[in-house]
């Protein structure tokens, strides 16, 4: 089994993660790994991890994520810390009890690896409180009810983000990875394991039975060096594999898990449905306002919002626009720093925009606008407000990922 592309890029020649040599130091034991090295420091630097759940599994999954160099991490969690947490989540003590456990894991981020920003989210994550997902490149898992999983899940999968999962409950423990947009067939999630929840409703707990605390420092480290290497490309993640780990008897199992017959036909006639879209094959009769034609977007009428570009019909407009033959914008919406990492040739950097600001730089009201993010969700976003504003706007399907995957394909023997 192949390993998969990196999930963040860096600019080519990039010097590493900070300058100075005070700081390189730091990352020594692990650019020396092999297949390591600076560019995959550089990656780590560049990615935004969201972590759910800042409990026994959050509190060694954000300690060795700060620790490794992750440029931003999220942490989402609307609790506050209770005495009974002491036994196992590592980032608290006593004179935390009572304080909101997000503002305190921050806190401790802050202090011992000042690199790295830390983002509060200190509400219950929820379909309705999902949207903060955006603009993350992988989430982590370490929340403590069904509810919450399915949630993720459902969320994490609708916007092309890996999660990866962790569990624990009496002297047992699980991890693995879900990424509902893996490539090469690859593609998992967690109704593949947990297709839905236990009957009753019933949502056992480490209060219900009990946790072995050490036991959530092993899984949560898992979980960290897993995220690592999607972030990096290096090594080979826990993708459609779940690992068992009984504490009891010091023991390891794993378990190959793969898409559930039912749910793999589901996807298969999602993506026909969206290709005919697309090509101009579906009964809407498209076929002239098809994007990946280098002249239909400038045929649009104004004002309107036009199919998603792929990243192949992407790379056709690129080189009809270095031809003469094709004129757009090409807008990116995400952060300076990761316009700044990795970006698409002769775009305009519109940071934060749909998301965060409706601010926006001039742009020619007579060209069409490719709007691109990470993955798709803040581009689409952008993409409302100016189609409000009289452009007319595709967004790049999959985003700066997708483009990277097409790359790394295409780089394939």
């Amino acid at each position: 089994m192949s390993s998969l592309p990196p999930l963040v890029s860096v600019a080519s020649g990039s010097p590493g993660p900070v300058a100075g040599d005070e700081t390189d130091e730091r990352w020594s034991r692990t650019v020396r790994l092999p297949g390591f090295g600076l560019e995959a420091q550089a990656r780590l630097r560049a990615a935004r991890v969201l972590v759910v759940g800042a409990g026994g599994l959050g509190s060694p999954a954000v300690q060795y994520l700060a620790a490794s160099g992750v440029g931003t991490l999220g942490v989402v969690d609307d609790d506050v810390v209770d005495r009974s947490n002491l036994q196992r989540q590592v980032l608290f003590g006593p004179g935390d009890v009572g304080l909101p456990k997000a503002r305190i894991a921050a806190e401790r981020v802050r202090a011992t690896a000042p690199d790295t920003h830390v983002v509060v989210h200190p509400v219950r994550l929820s379909a309705d409180t999902a949207a903060m997902l955006d603009g993350y490149d992988v989430v982590v898992d370490g929340s403590d009810s069904f509810d919450t999983c399915y949630v993720v899940a459902d969320e994490a999968a609708a916007r092309g983000l890996p999660v990866v999962w962790g569990s624990v409950a009496r002297l047992d423990g699980q991890v693995s990875v879900f990424w509902d947009a893996a490539p090469d067939g690859r593609d998992v999630d967690y109704r593949d394991l947990h297709p839905s929840p236990p009957s009753g409703g019933w949502d056992e707990s480490c209060a219900d039975v009990g946790v072995l605390g050490p036991l959530c420092g092993t899984v949560g480290a898992v979980m960290a060096s897993e995220v690592v290497k999607l972030v990096t490309g290096v090594g080979e993640p826990l993708l459609g594999r779940v690992v068992t780990i009984d504490a009891g008897s010091a023991s390891w199992r794993e378990s190959r898990l793969r898409r559930a017959p039912h749910r793999a036909r589901e996807r298969a006639a999602a993506n026909e449905a969206r290709t005919a879209r697309v090509s101009g094959e579906s009964h809407g009769g498209h076929e002239e306002a098809r994007a990946g034609s280098p002249t239909s977007l400038a045929d649009q009428p104004r004002g309107t919002r036009s199919p998603d570009v792929s990243a192949d019909e992407l790379a056709e407009l690129l080189a009809a626009r270095d031809a003469g033959e094709a004129a757009f914008t090409l807008l990116d919406v995400r952060e300076p720093d990761e316009h700044d990492f990795a970006h698409l040739p002769g775009d305009v950097l519109a940071a934060g925009l749909g998301v965060r600001t409706r601010q926006r730089p001039e742009l020619d009201p007579e060209l069409p606008v490719i709007a691109y993010c990470a993955r798709g969700p803040r581009a689409r976003a952008a993409a409302e407000l100016l189609v409000a504003d009289g452009f007319d706007v595709a967004v790049l399907d999959g985003g700066m990922l997708g483009w990277q995957l097409r790359a790394s394909s295409a780089a394939r023997p």
